[in-house]
């Protein structure tokens, strides 16, 4: 008679080994954080504020508008592999006080995005920013903090800094 336990317990280690097998090779295609981030240049980086949603409406009361901080660039491939499926992570720091306003978080290239090309422009856009009752008010407040946004590539649980970019105090009238 054949022990059912001893069969299940082989099948169960060959299918762990071959787990194991598989994200070797899987890890041997797929570039890591470092090599993704090292393989991208930004390009064309602008920086405004524009009138946005805050992730809490009760944050806002009806007769006030809200505005976010903003970063609009572009992606060039500067290395050997095409870039797919890459995520950026953003955070809007106050400059002074290095406090937290807000972020932002994207998963982009989708399509993928080979060797020397450039991508189309990537948006983010701070969960975080200030509220006031006009665009004009809060264009002329005397107490408005400069806002730095550090830029990360993301790939699983490994995050590296690709630089930290100065927003600028520009406020666009539409948001989209």
């Amino acid at each position: 008679m054949r022990n059912p336990l001893r069969s299940e317990t082989g099948f169960l280690a060959l299918a762990v080994l071959l787990g194991f097998v598989i994200a070797g090779f899987i890890s041997l295609w797929e570039p890591s954080v470092k090599e993704v981030a090292s393989s991208i240049e930004i390009v064309e980086l602008k920086s405004m504020w524009v009138p946005w949603h805050p992730p809490a409406r009760a944050m806002v009361k009806p007769w006030e508008v809200f505005i976010a901080p903003r970063i609009v660039f572009r992606v060039r491939n500067k290395g050997k592999r095409t870039l797919k499926h890459v995520a950026f992570n953003a955070v809007f720091l106050r400059k002074k006080t290095e406090m937290k306003l807000g972020t932002a978080y994207i998963l982009t290239l989708r399509e993928g995005l080979p060797p020397g090309k450039t991508s189309p422009p990537i948006t983010m856009t701070s969960d975080g920013g200030y509220a006031g009752t006009s665009i004009q008010r809060l264009r002329n407040n005397p107490f408005w903090e400069p806002v730095v946004c550090r830029l990360y590539v993301v790939k699983g649980e490994k995050i590296v800094l690709l630089g930290t970019y100065d927003v600028s105090n520009e406020i666009v009238e539409k948001g989209d």
